[in-house]
């Protein structure tokens, strides 16, 4: 009676690869949030708005009926109810009714309608 024994080594190279990738995905975070914080920390000992080194958007709210936004990347969901905005440090929903981009630019757009809530969304 002859036992035939089962390799573990396509388990074991499986394992180890999640442990490396999920190692690899930690620290690339954990760079993430010290470069930002980083950046936070130099453009309040320059005195400089937080905007111009760390490219943080600026959302300026005018009344409940505009909403103009900077510094943002891309549309990432657009109608009537809701928009979404990626920016570098997540992205910012924008409920409400009537919603429309009046315009936008590389660098700025201006959502009107009748706004509900703006909501941050840390994407990391």
């Amino acid at each position: 009676m002859i036992k035939k024994l089962k390799s573990s080594h396509k388990k074991f190279k499986q394992k180890s690869n999640k442990e490396i990738y999920d190692h690899i995905e930690k620290k690339k975070k954990k760079e993430d949030t010290e470069r930002a914080s980083y950046l936070e920390i130099l453009s309040s000992q320059l005195k400089l708005p937080s905007d111009m080194l760390a490219g943080a958007p600026i959302v300026t709210a005018i009344g409940r009926s505009e909403v103009c936004i900077e510094n943002y990347k891309g549309i990432l969901e657009y109608n009537s109810a809701l928009i979404k905005i990626l920016t570098k440090i997540g992205s910012i929903h924008i409920e409400g009714k009537n919603l429309n981009i009046a315009y936008f630019t590389n660098e700025e757009m201006k959502i009107t309608g009748m706004i509900h809530t703006i909501n941050y969304v840390n994407n990391r």
